[in-house]
């Protein structure tokens, strides 16, 4: 029989305990906005429902959990929530971070590890990169938690010099180390023996879900538009129509039966971007009053909600709004690339900027400064042949991931049905 601890012994340990984990907070170069959240302490509360829970290093490395989580709700029918916790502060793209809940990862104290997995309990869990929180992964695994590992980069798992310091216990943890690639594979093979099922994959690099876009109206709109060419804008601010209608009219002179389709970032300046180009001299459809364009539309703004999907399909060539405009709001530049249309930017590229380094390092974009070059590329794309290079190109960076994406799908739709049978 063990001695009752005093009162006062207990407390004093406890307290030991919270200053170890308040130091964390003293560590972090940017100050987080809640820094509590490394306490283990939520700064919201737990969505309803299934919660899949993926951990890295960068928010940016997680930038692919929302289309698991897409993929999880297309295969079972079930909704899923997504929880990013992170080593590092800094922030996502908006079109991932309004499709999850960003946190600090908690120290690796038990109180820190007891309180995050307390409040959250995760259904299932992705550890990207070498897993280097052990308190925090052997604690969910006593709880059932699920658990994969991956890797958002080729490389990325293949830390010879940190492979080296994991556990057996630790590697226990995880059901199957999706690599990589196969010398990543080789690596992990050679340092970790049998301690870990290792499956070559491909990285889980950024990628995304298709807008949707009803064949029927893609059709419809498609035979209206009669074979015109086309270039679209989208999701731009108010300030950049002078820059539009520079590049539409230097572009036009080289195409008299071109295009130009604007897709306002807020719907309701639909009217009011008509206006603003009918002033500047073009015959301007709106698509809330005409439906489709007309054969006299030099101009036409789709002003309705979820245009976009349609567009970036009928148009072989987007700009992306907002990146002529500093400090302004950019649209997502996947978006076009994932449906085939080649992508023009400026130099503001917001918190997209590493969807815009991908595309450009891939040859995928066209970069600009104003509304001259933009009419410069806007006209270098209108070759066919030109467009459809950097369209293939930007369909490849935003696709990559995507059977990698299906296959952790998989892979915990079946851990979770084997839990809910067990």
């Amino acid at each position: 029989m063990t001695t009752p601890r005093p009162r006062l012994v207990s407390r004093l340990l406890f307290a030991a305990g919270r200053l170890r984990d308040i130091s964390l907070t003293k560590k972090e170069k940017l100050k987080p906005t809640h820094p509590t959240e490394r306490l283990g302490q939520a700064s919201q509360d737990r969505p309803e429902g299934h919660l899949l829970w993926v951990h890295s290093e960068t928010p940016d490395e997680a930038a692919a959990a929302p289309a698991i989580a897409k993929e999880l709700h297309r295969t079972r029918g079930e909704a899923f929530h997504v929880l990013v916790t992170t080593v590092q502060n800094g922030a996502l793209p908006p079109p991932v971070a309004n499709d999850l809940i960003l946190q600090l990862a908690p120290g690796e104290t038990a109180g820190s590890v007891s309180r995050f997995l307390d409040h959250w309990k995760p259904d299932a869990g992705i550890f990207l990169g070498i897993p280097d929180r052990p308190n925090l992964i052997l604690a969910a695994h006593e709880r059932k938690v699920p658990l994969l590992l991956a890797a958002s980069s080729r490389g990325s798992l293949a830390s010879r010099r940190r492979l080296s310091l994991l556990s057996s216990d630790l590697l226990d943890c995880f059901d199957l180390c999706l690599a990589a690639s196969a010398a990543d594979a080789e690596v992990l093979y050679r340092h970790l023996d049998d301690k870990l099922r290792v499956e070559v994959s491909g990285p889980l690099s950024d990628t995304t879900f298709a807008l949707p876009c009803s064949d029927a109206e893609r059709d419809a709109t498609a035979n209206a538009l009669k074979g015109r060419p086309v270039w679209l804008a989208a999701e731009i601010s108010m300030s950049e129509v002078d820059a539009i209608d520079i590049a539409h009219r230097r572009a036009f002179r080289f195409a008299h039966r071109l295009l130009l389709v604007v897709v306002p970032a807020d719907p309701a300046d639909g009217s009011r971007l008509a206006d603003m180009f009918g002033e500047k001299g073009w015959k301007v459809g709106l698509s809330s009053v005409d439906g489709d364009p007309s054969d006299a539309d030099q101009v036409f703004i789709a002003d309705y909600e979820e245009s976009r999907g349609l567009w970036y399909r009928l148009a072989p060539t987007t700009y992306v709004g907002g990146t002529l405009t500093a400090g302004a709001a950019t649209s997502d530049p996947y978006a076009p690339a994932t449906l085939g249309s080649a992508v023009i930017h400026g130099p503001n590229t917001g918190q997209s900027t590493n969807r815009f380094k991908r595309l450009s390092s891939a040859g995928a974009s066209v970069e600009v400064v104003d509304g001259e070059s933009l009419g410069d590329a806007v006209q270098l794309l209108l070759s066919p042949d030109k467009a459809a290079e950097l369209a293939q190109a930007g369909w490849k960076v935003t696709t990559e991931a995507a059977h990698v994406v299906e296959r952790l799908a998989d892979l915990i739709s079946t851990a979770l049905d084997e839990r809910e049978t067990a």
